[in-house]
């Protein structure tokens, strides 16, 4: 039996173009005070998909308040291969939008995006389209502000290191997928185009240098209501961190969609 302030965890059906993604929604207690938007939490590079300690622990944390959709992109996780036809293929962005979709089906609000590292670079594109028809009505990332390489020879060594962990399927040449994604600078062109509020949380230990050295110059570009927040001793996994992470997103989920 449920307590009434205990979160109800299901597994729900998300269908994104071809795949059936796995994915969970949890719903705030019976005690819980209603909320006008829900929460779509997106994983970064981690065959662990949404059962990462990060996402899980944020996902119990918010849906206190907040009704809260995880899920599992293609080739990580439980979810199906991914297959390369296209740049957006790679680029994942139609996924989050189905995940938004699906969520204001099952709860009637709009979705706020929150992802980490490659989930956050993600959440930011979904949430420059999403934003049009009121889908998407916020974004968070956290540790995943960050451009991908400008040059294609080294967004080919990204590739080819992306294909040794996930499992993928490339049906066009990578060189050509380096090529149009280093031309295309998807981040720079979602953070140009965000007019909704984004909170970019930074870890002061980050490890990444593609992330450390465009980050900020990221955030200065954009032109939305926007915060940033530097978690000094944080590494980029948050570890250690969960918490201090869930009360800053609280916070800013309070701030702007209470």
């Amino acid at each position: 039996m449920r307590h009434p302030g205990e979160a109800l965890r299901r597994r729900v059906r998300l269908v994104s173009g071809e795949h059936e993604l796995p994915s969970e929604l949890w719903l705030p207690g019976e005690r819980s005070p209603g909320a006008p938007v829900s929460v779509v939490l997106c994983h970064g590079s981690t065959q662990k998909g949404m059962r990462h300690e990060l996402i899980q622990g944020l996902a119990r944390a918010l849906s206190a308040r907040w009704p809260v959709l995880t899920l599992e992109l293609p080739g990580f996780g439980r979810a199906p291969d991914l297959i390369i036809r296209d740049t957006e293929d790679y680029l994942f962005h139609k996924h989050l939008l189905a995940a938004a979709g699906l969520v204001h089906e099952l709860t009637g609000h709009p979705a706020v995006l929150v992802g980490h590292s490659m989930g956050g670079r993600v959440s930011l594109q979904a949430a420059s389209f999403g934003q049009e028809d009121g889908l998407v009505v916020g974004v968070a990332t956290l540790a995943g502000l960050y451009e991908l390489p400008s040059r294609p020879e080294q967004m080919l060594l990204l590739l080819r290191d992306f294909a040794r962990f996930v499992r993928v399927r490339l049906e066009l040449p990578p060189e050509r997928l380096a090529r149009e994604i280093a031309e295309m600078g998807p981040t720079r062109r979602a953070i140009e185009a965000l007019r909704i509020p984004l909170l970019a949380v930074e870890a002061g230990r980050e490890v990444y240098g593609f992330i450390k050295e465009t980050r900020y110059g990221l955030f200065r570009l954009a032109r939305c209501p926007k915060t940033l927040v530097l978690l000094g001793h944080a590494d980029h996994k948050f570890k250690g961190y969960q918490s201090a992470l869930a009360e800053r997103l609280s916070r800013w989920l309070e701030r702007y969609f209470a």
